[in-house]
């Protein structure tokens, strides 16, 4: 999941391609952004906190694109990779 958000973040593919590379490449059955989606970003972003506090682990530290979509109330899978394309 945070490798999926990071690669949306800096604006590397769509949320649709990086799902879509994973389940076509890897063959999962959803993609880590849509899997996030299942229990929304909001959650996720709480679970992402909670690991990264508990462990120090940097792979566990929230990014910023999870962050503003927790508080925006957008969902990861939105079209766009920054917070303002899901507005366009």
């Amino acid at each position: 999941m945070a490798v999926g958000a990071s690669i949306a973040e800096r604006s590397l593919a769509t949320p649709a391609d990086i799902d879509l590379a994973v389940t076509t490449g890897l063959g999962y059955p959803a993609g880590p952004l849509a899997w996030g989606e299942r229990i929304g970003a909001a959650r996720l972003l709480e679970l992402q906190r909670a690991l990264h506090t508990t462990t120090g682990d940097p792979r566990h530290r929230p990014t910023r694109w999870v962050t503003e979509r927790a508080d925006l109330g957008l969902a990861l899978t939105d079209a766009g990779t920054a917070v303002g394309d899901c507005w366009g």
